[in-house]
């Protein structure tokens, strides 16, 4: 993974620890062209809420917003390395087949 899009992933996890969600166009907006695998963007996803930023098929109304009682933080130093965390497994992963 070229160190463009593992920055594009970076500040799309920004993004959701910020906001605390981040929308499925969010995410597919800012994958790397080269995952197209159901399977990995899947495993992306479930990263992203293993970080505790949940993902939405729409924005969530502003109830559904207060009642999450664990926003999510945003510390630089802490979102890079969850980042690099889950590129790094993303790319253990990539191209490996089930046959």
């Amino acid at each position: 993974m070229s160190e463009q899009q593992q920055s594009q992933l970076k500040k799309l996890i920004a993004r959701g620890k910020e906001k605390g969600f981040l929308t499925y166009a969010e995410v597919n907006d800012h994958l790397p062209d080269d995952i197209v695998d159901p399977e990995q963007i899947e495993d992306i996803i479930a990263m992203i809420n293993d970080m505790g930023i949940e993902v939405h098929e729409f924005v969530p109304d502003t109830e559904t917003l207060l009642l999450n009682e664990n926003p999510a933080s945003a510390d630089d130093d802490v979102v890079a390395e969850e980042a690099a965390a889950a590129l790094a497994a993303v790319d253990s992963e990539f191209g490996r087949t089930t046959d």
